[in-house]
């Protein structure tokens, strides 16, 4: 299943400059939590597939705690805050089709 989400990306950046909100979206094994890939919108490839690496594997039935200690200690860029929002709003679209 595609899950996407979208959040603000920080003023006067590059990424917010091109894009102006960061899209983040997943594809997640819905028997299993697994997220199998992922693809964001920044604007360096380098930056996307970092992204990508910190989160492809990972269990949404786990919560998104651990995915945020992920990007806490891999990732320091400007959109830190717009990926961890999106991460938020994954989280609960993915447990609303785990309710329906």
């Amino acid at each position: 299943m595609l899950i996407s989400a979208y959040a603000r990306l920080p003023a006067n950046t590059t990424a917010e400059e091109v894009y102006k909100v960061l899209a983040l979206a997943v594809l997640v094994d819905l028997d299993t939590g697994i997220i199998t890939e992922a693809d964001c919108s920044m604007v360096t490839e380098l930056a996307r597939r970092h992204v990508a690496r910190l989160m492809t594997g990972y269990d949404l039935n786990q919560g998104i705690g651990g995915l945020v200690e992920r990007f806490e200690h891999g990732y320091h860029g400007a959109a830190k805050r717009a990926l961890e929002t999106a991460l938020k709003s994954i989280e609960k679209k993915y447990e609303e089709l785990q309710h329906r």
